[in-house]
């Protein structure tokens, strides 16, 4: 992913990677765990 944005001309830095990862993760987190919940123990 980093070597096709550096090709584009738009190079991504370490902590900017990083920082979209927590975010996305954090969102993905967000939503599984309520339909896991409700999924598995309801």
């Amino acid at each position: 992913m980093l070597g096709i944005a550096e090709k584009a001309g738009r190079p991504i830095s370490f902590w900017e990677f990083t920082r979209y990862g927590l975010v996305v993760t954090a969102v993905t987190i967000a939503l599984a765990v309520p339909y896991l919940w409700l999924r598995y123990l309801l």
